[in-house]
């Protein structure tokens, strides 16, 4: 079996414009989807275990970044904070619609023996996207402003998308899912957050 690492990979320079291009635009051309799954199961076949380590450590973190992109781009557009929760909610509707069946369709081949694709890859967009933007002072400045009332300018992406987040997994205790935990609790009244009484955690 050659090394993964040896030299340049086709097939694997192929796969990570694939995934970029649908990060960027959304969807992968039709008639290149075939050829997209083709490749990555040839691939599969030589490089399992490294394509299981790729997908977390590169593909996903490179994805994400161009999501995170988007995101700026469009408040720097909009000139508002408020309006983050609107293009982040978008974002979501987006992976969650989008992306994210795409992928779990060309690399379901990956064998994740204690995480799934989709619980990999929603980490990834919590760390990499979510707690990368400013939801945490948006969210804290609308309170400030309008009591309880703000949690209805909180749009219904947005609240799922925490929902989702939040439960990602119960053995999960890492500072990253408690500052997820932390942000349900400012947008779901009453809420029950798990870290409450184990551990107390700032999302300052």
């Amino acid at each position: 079996m050659t090394n993964f690492y040896d030299s340049p990979n086709t097939d694997w320079s192929f796969i990570k414009r694939k995934v970029n291009e649908l990060f960027r635009d959304g969807k992968v051309k039709e008639v290149q989807l075939q050829e997209f799954s083709n490749c990555f199961i040839q691939l599969a076949r030589r490089h399992e275990n490294v394509l299981s380590i790729e997908y977390k450590e590169m593909l996903m973190p490179g994805g994400m970044k161009i999501l995170l992109d988007k995101i700026n781009k469009q408040k720097q557009k909009s000139g508002s904070d408020f309006d983050l929760l609107f293009y982040l909610g978008e974002v979501w509707v987006e992976l969650r619609c989008q992306i994210l069946p795409t992928l779990q369709l060309i690399f379901s081949p990956i064998k994740h023996t204690q995480t799934s694709l989709e619980r990999i890859t929603l980490s990834v967009f919590r760390d990499e996207v979510v707690l990368k933007t400013d939801i945490v002072i948006v969210l804290k400045e609308l309170a400030r402003h309008d009591g309880d009332m703000y949690l209805k300018e909180v749009p219904k992406s947005v609240i799922q998308m925490l929902l989702i987040l939040g439960n990602l997994s119960n053995k999960d205790s890492s500072s990253q899912q408690q500052k997820i935990c932390e942000l349900c609790s400012l947008v779901v009244k009453p809420y029950i957050n798990p870290f409450h009484k184990e551990v107390e955690c700032s999302i300052e």
